[in-house]
């Protein structure tokens, strides 16, 4: 092997192209920026041709570039299964596991979760943020398995193993003002509390909102559940959320009232994300004790804030484990 072919320069450009920014890159890999542009620069005087327009911003592939970033990209992926072909059996304790999980999901059932299968790993690196539990996060790297509702998955080469099923309702605050109003009722006369728009959540109930041709005013949206839930308590709006997460904001029951959607509910599903290629029975097994971890000790709770609700749950949780 050529002297200049060493993996960490080639993940460098690799993260570089990927993340459009060589800070983010240095922030990814743990190197400083000056180290990156070093490694980048040494793999252009090795092949003899510059592989990055630094001219532009964000900096952009030559046509040498485009060529060398396909290439690289597929070296990484074959040095990552051959280290996984180590790390990922099931017999040996990784050294690290980097999962990201949905906060609904992380504060709910993570906890049980995480002590069920405490030995399959030295260290753990758990994100929550919306950027770390998205396929993109997967396919970049960044993470090795995700608990998410992103199911831009099936456009990729990767493994899905449903976990849960909720159906969205309706969360208002207890006072006889809004008992019994529709949504269309509601939004006339108090705020949508919404989500944010670049949520799978906050998409997903605004989905359904155009679907009845229901349009209120967008005057509050929260990146966080707590933060919406904590206004519908306060009796400033009403919103559209899951058991979940609304189990995830400890809703006190003399404050909120919940009540089924109109028509068809819509649906937000959870699986459990891997590549393919790699550790997918570690997959399965995470995806079973997350799912014993939602029935067990998620599931009695939200029967106690929903309980028209049990009978759908278990139905749409019966323990058939399948995967895509």
């Amino acid at each position: 092997m050529k002297s200049w072919m060493n993996l960490r320069s080639i993940e460098a450009f690799v993260a570089t192209i990927e993340d459009q920014s060589m800070s983010k890159a240095a922030e990814r890999l743990g190197l400083t920026q000056s180290a990156v542009s070093q490694a980048i620069s040494s793999l252009e005087r090795a092949v003899g041709c510059q592989l990055i327009d630094r001219s532009v911003r964000p900096a952009k592939l030559t046509l040498a570039g485009s060529s060398f970033h396909k290439k690289a990209t597929e070296v990484l992926d074959r040095a990552w299964e051959l280290e996984q072909v180590v790390d990922l059996d099931l017999n040996k304790l990784l050294p690290l596991l980097r999962i990201g999980m949905v906060d609904s999901f992380a504060a709910t059932a993570g906890p049980s979760l995480v002590q069920e299968l405490d030995s399959i790993a030295a260290q753990w690196s758990v994100a929550s943020g919306f950027e770390d539990t998205s396929v993109r996060a997967l396919l970049e790297r960044r993470v090795d398995f995700i608990i998410s509702p992103d199911d831009t998955f099936a456009q990729f080469d990767l493994i899905a193993f449903p976990i849960f099923e909720e159906p969205f309702f309706l969360v208002t605050p207890k006072r006889d003002s809004v008992k019994g109003k529709t949504i269309e009722a509601l939004s006339g006369e108090i705020p949508l509390i919404r989500y944010s728009r670049r949520s799978f959540f906050g998409g997903q109930v605004d989905s359904y909102l155009r679907q009845r041709a229901v349009v209120p005013p967008h005057r509050y949206e929260f990146d966080t559940s707590d933060a919406v839930m904590a206004m519908v308590r306060a009796g400033i709006g009403w919103a559209i959320t899951t058991p979940l997460v609304a189990l995830k904001s400890h809703p006190a029951a003399a404050q909120i009232e919940c009540h089924r959607l109109p028509d068809q509910s819509p649906k937000r599903r959870l699986w459990l994300i891997a590549r393919r290629t790699e550790g997918a029975e570690l997959a399965e097994r995470i995806a079973t004790a997350a799912h014993h971890a939602v029935m067990r000790h998620c599931v009695p709770d939200i029967v106690k804030l929903t309980p028209w609700l049990e009978a759908e749950l278990l139905q749409a949780n019966a323990p058939a484990r399948t995967s895509r």
